[in-house]
Order: C-alpha cells, then sequence, then structure tokens
C-alpha cells in the first residue's frame, strides 16, 4: 500500500514538474523588464508598460491615450473613448477583431463578458491582443501588436498587461 502510494506522489510530482518551467519562464520573461504605469486622467484608466521595450510617444492631443512603439515594430496603444454611438459591447467586440485580424487574419481568442472583453489572433503581419473594459458609458482599451517572429518576446507581456490594465476610482 505504501507502495502505491508513492509511486501516485512520483507520477503526481513528474506531472507537475512538466508545468512548472513553462509557467516559471513566462513569468521570468515579464518579470526581466523595468514596469512603469501610465494613467489617463481623462477617461480614468491605468495600464504598466515595460519600459525597456515599449518607449511611450506622448499623450494624444485630445487626452484619449497613448502609443507606445518598440525598436522591433511592436506597439501598445491605450485609448479611452464615449460610446457616443449606444453600441453594444459585442458590437464594439466583434468591430476590434475584424479591424486587427484584417480580411485575411483570424480571431483565435475571444471572451466577452458583461463588462470587458478580449481578442486576439493574427494576421499576415502581426499578431494581436486587444482588450476593452466597459464602466458608464466609456470604452477604455488596450491593443498590443507585434510581429510573428517576435512573439517570443511579447506573449509573456499580455498576462501582466491584462492585471494591471484598470478602471481607476474617481
Amino acid at each position: 500500500m505504501l507502495t502505491a502510494i508513492l509511486r501516485a506522489v512520483i507520477v503526481f510530482l513528474l506531472l507537475q514538474s512538466t508545468e512548472l518551467p513553462i509557467m516559471f519562464s513566462q513569468e521570468a520573461a515579464a518579470g526581466d523588464h523595468l514596469w512603469k504605469s501610465y494613467t489617463n486622467e481623462r477617461f480614468q484608466y491605468a495600464i504598466c508598460y515595460p519600459e525597456d521595450l515599449l518607449v511611450p510617444q506622448g499623450e494624444s492631443p485630445n487626452s484619449d491615450g497613448q502609443k507606445f512603439l518598440a525598436k522591433d515594430g511592436a506597439q501598445l496603444i491605450v485609448f479611452g473613448q464615449y460610446n457616443a454611438l449606444n453600441q453594444s459591447l459585442r458590437t464594439v467586440s466583434a468591430n476590434t477583431a475584424g479591424r486587427l485580424a484584417g480580411p485575411s487574419g483570424k480571431v483565435t481568442y475571444k471572451v466577452l463578458k458583461q463588462n470587458w472583453f478580449v481578442v486576439s489572433g493574427t494576421n499576415a503581419q502581426t499578431i494581436f491582443y486587444a482588450k476593452t473594459l466597459y464602466s458608464g458609458d466609456q470604452f477604455k482599451s488596450f491593443e498590443l501588436t507585434y510581429s510573428h517572429s517576435a512573439a517570443a518576446v511579447y506573449e509573456p507581456l499580455v498576462s501582466r498587461l491584462n492585471t494591471c490594465f484598470s478602471h481607476l476610482a474617481r
């Protein structure tokens, strides 16, 4: 009986150990960067970004957001907008997916909840990941795009961007 228990424990540990290096390598990859935060006062949201990769380009003239560019062509765009057309979150999600995928791309992941959505996928030039939060009459969004060849650099960052992107309390 003790042998069966030991075998079960060893099998369990072996199965767990195959997932641990992947999880730790992604966390380490995101943690290896110097992270700063951008806060948008007009639309009351904040997001972090790896400042050693993405360089802020200055807030837009109407103060709705900012673009961050990388030397390798990747970009992070963050912005807020009013729901002036009274669109549903489902409609905005579909429009975002269609715009980022383009005519030849495809959406590989999407989630639609009551107050937010995520879409990601690929097109001929890039991999994209977008998240939008909805609150009151405002959409608050970020879109990360990067080349297929840079996936190993940017994919580990998506989780961190997701967790630090948030509404600000008024």
